[in-house]
């Protein structure tokens, strides 16, 4: 009976631990994992939903946190069980699916917190099923944690601070930055790799495909066609060197200009600054700001800092939007996910220098009477402002477990005073 007793308080941590964690990992982050969403949506066909993907995304979160707290505390055993195996019978089955046929590339079930193969996923959900199923027969040898009043004070404290983390990670940015565009980070270390290959290797040049009278055929930079005589372009092939650097992390931005032309190393070697607008999708951008994108654009023509938007390419996108806005800054296109992984908000701006992100923001987030009241080189915006994840992540574990350091003296007490009463 005692060993039935430790090890349902074993399945209990474990299960409850599992979707806490997994619960604020969407929370951290719920535009990504509404595009996670959206992913599942059109593999399955389910495009009709897709405008729901953030809803879906907020309430994903709330559910699999809230199961996972109840169930770490052992309280509503009978409703959290149920609804746990209800939950694994859909996702273990799926999880198999995506392992079998890998529609998408994970299943995004911890976010970018801690990035999981789908046969990883699938083999932890069959864990995860055993342990609900020896939770749901040892339901009533579960230990409960708290007191009715004070579990109910817990819980209401933990969600409003998920509330504010989804609140963020919606309108402004992630509260904890778990993906490879962050402040510090050097995005054109990759291609300083590529230059020293280059060098080392003669060979290691882009060729310019061009086709003439059915015929393609290869020519180097140095030695084009005139396509006064019939020539047509047809593409730029990447260098050897340039597509193994670009297999992985933040080495998968590859940015191109309206002739298709590859310019990433170009943008990013800049040992100046460079001020991007990022737009994941010109279609869905706000528009309400524009005098603020104007004011930076200006201050930094008058600057002489580069200035681009970076976007899918998405040739009506973009007309519409210069209609919309008057803008007259130069478009660079980069894959959807990447511009999405870069940035959360749509549109944001991030500020490089030397190739190094210093900073990144949502559009409203950007001071833009400070920024421009004086040169980036004589003022704290023209700095890096590293965020740590660490210092983020152990507030967040303050704001769960404060609660509990507050009441375990308060029950220590309260039995010391029972048992000088006896």
């Amino acid at each position: 009976m005692k060993k039935n007793r430790w090890f349902a308080l074993f399945c209990q941590w474990l299960v409850g631990a599992s979707f806490v964690f997994s619960g604020l990992s969407k929370a951290i982050d719920p535009v990504g994992t509404s595009i996670k969403i959206g992913e599942y949506l059109q593999h399955f066909s389910f495009g009709l939903l897709a405008d729901f993907t953030l809803a879906m995304a907020w309430g994903l979160a709330l559910v699999e946190f809230s199961m996972g707290f109840y169930i770490l505390i052992g309280r509503h055993r009978l409703l959290t069980a149920s609804m746990s195996m209800l939950f694994m019978a859909v996702m273990t089955p799926l999880t198999l699916y995506l392992a079998i046929f890998n529609p998408v590339d994970d299943c995004g079930c911890f976010g970018d917190v801690l990035v999981l193969s789908n046969w990883q996923t699938f083999w932890k959900n069959v864990v995860l099923t055993a342990a609900i199923v020896c939770l749901f027969l040892l339901r009533y040898r579960q230990v409960s944690m708290l007191s009715r009043i004070f579990h109910t004070f817990y819980f209401y404290t933990a969600l409003f601070g998920v509330l504010l983390l989804l609140a963020s990670g919606t309108w402004r940015l992630p509260f904890v930055d778990f993906r490879p565009f962050r402040p510090g980070v050097d995005l054109a270390a990759p291609c300083r790799e590529i230059m020293s290959d280059a060098v080392a290797d003669e060979n290691a040049q882009y060729v310019v495909v061009y086709e003439k009278d059915g015929q393609r055929q290869e020519f180097s930079l140095d030695n084009l066609p005139d396509e006064a005589d019939g020539w047509t372009f047809v593409e730029t092939v990447m260098p050897e060197s340039r597509v193994a650097a670009s297999e992985s992390g933040h080495e998968n931005l590859v940015l191109f200009d309206e002739f298709g032309d590859d310019v990433t190393c170009r943008i990013l070697s800049d040992t100046g600054y460079v001020l991007l607008l990022l737009s994941p999708d010109l279609n869905r951008a706000e528009e309400h700001d524009i005098d603020r994108i104007e004011n930076l654009y200006e201050y930094a023509l008058e600057q002489g800092c580069p200035f681009y938007c970076i976007t899918e390419r998405n040739p009506d996108a973009v007309a519409r939007w210069h209609f919309n806005t008057g803008a007259e800054y130069p478009y660079l296109y980069a894959d959807r996910q990447i511009v999405e992984t870069m940035i959360r908000s749509n549109p944001g701006f991030m500020l490089l220098h030397n190739g190094i992100i210093l900073w990144k923001s949502h559009l409203p987030g950007v001071d833009v009477a400070q920024m421009t009241s004086a040169k980036l080189s004589e003022q704290s915006l023209g700095q890096i402002r590293p965020i740590s994840r660490k210092k983020r992540v152990f507030w967040i574990a303050v704001w769960l477990v404060a609660p509990m350091l507050l009441y375990l003296p308060l029950r220590i007490i309260k039995t010391f005073s029972k048992k000088k009463q006896k």
